[in-house]
């Protein structure tokens, strides 16, 4: 073999690449396409947590807002029953009804009956604005209602009730206006197994109307020809100071 042809067959191959050579370039190109990969990918992740824990937060807050403001608002509305009247607040573990004040429909002004209850594991809120006071308790069949899901996503949820008593009083899983002849004094919220908490989100809410000393005991319904006068939207103004008038 000449001396030329070897010298050319040895600088071609220190010009080019061994198998071992290419071998290594491609595990490390794959290691560092998998670290840039995976930060990719938990930044991502962390991205999507954040927007999904930022929408859970958002909706706690707008139903603690409504339910806040509802509830504070909830009105001494007397129901009635063939020949009985008593106010109407219906609770229950895991819903309640009652008149407010402070309704999303209407632009929030009026009053409206509010019903809160589960459905499918959503907490769902329903208003009903035309109403009076015969059909508080059974509601007509094709009576308009509005209707929202206020929250979504937890495991459990109950509501309770504080009673009138001064001291020692216990939050009670029910009540009943015609039980009872009066609105709670508060309610009691526990809603357990939201992702965003890491603890049972709890709410005490007073009802205003018991604060300033209405819808108590103290308070006396109104009498069935007071009923028909305010359901009717009369002004007061009796049938014979009219004719006097005349």
């Amino acid at each position: 073999m000449s001396l030329r042809s070897t010298v050319l067959r040895d600088g071609l191959r220190a010009q080019g690449f061994t198998l071992l050579e290419v071998v290594l370039s491609l595990v490390i190109f794959s290691f560092i396409t998998l670290m840039v990969y995976g930060t990719f990918f938990i930044g991502h992740r962390a991205v999507i947590k954040g927007e999904r824990d930022a929408d859970v937060n958002q909706r706690m807050r707008i139903a603690d807002e409504i339910l806040s403001r509802q509830v504070r608002s909830a009105v001494f509305y007397a129901a009635r029953h063939q020949d009985e009247t008593f106010p109407y607040f219906v609770g229950r573990p895991d819903g309640m009804s009652f008149v407010s004040a402070a309704p999303q429909a209407s632009g929030g002004t009026g009053l409206a009956v509010v019903t809160y209850g589960v459905d499918q594991g959503s907490l769902v809120l329903q208003e009903r604005v035309g109403f009076t006071h015969d059909d508080l308790l059974r509601p007509p069949e094709h009576a308009p209602v509005q209707r929202a899901v206020l929250l979504a996503g937890f495991s459990g949820i109950r509501f309770e009730y504080l009673p009138h008593e001064e001291t020692g009083a216990e939050w009670a899983s029910n009540w009943d206006g015609r039980d009872e002849d009066a609105l709670p004094v508060a309610v009691r919220i526990t809603i357990e197994g939201l992702e965003f908490f890491g603890h049972p989100w709890v709410r005490e809410i007073p009802l205003m109307t018991i604060a300033y000393g209405w819808g108590s005991e103290d308070q006396e319904v109104e009498d069935e020809d007071d009923l028909d006068t305010s359901s009717n939207g009369g002004d007061g103004t009796e049938d014979g100071d009219s004719e006097d008038e005349e």
